[in-house]
């Protein structure tokens, strides 16, 4: 699945992806996800272990709408 989003990038940065596309063949956009991805992967521990610190103090809770529609698009089934 394809989602597109914007990110900001100071003009030194954006002339490092432009020589980085143009060395790999690639596109600009092309270029920075394989960056974005490198980074997740190779960050993917520690991303989790804030995010399991940030859970551990905070009471994540699911708005009462968002569960009335949740429990709406279920419908009457029998499990």
């Amino acid at each position: 699945m394809l989602m597109n989003t914007a990110i900001s990038l100071d003009i030194n940065s954006f002339r490092e992806a432009e020589r980085g596309a143009e060395n790999l063949r690639i596109s600009v956009p092309e270029f920075c996800s394989m960056a974005i991805q490198a980074f997740v992967k190779n960050n993917e521990s520690e991303i989790t272990k804030q995010l399991d610190d940030f859970y551990s103090t905070h009471k994540a809770k699911i708005g009462e709408d968002i569960l009335q529609a949740q429990y709406d698009l279920l419908g009457d089934e029998d499990w």
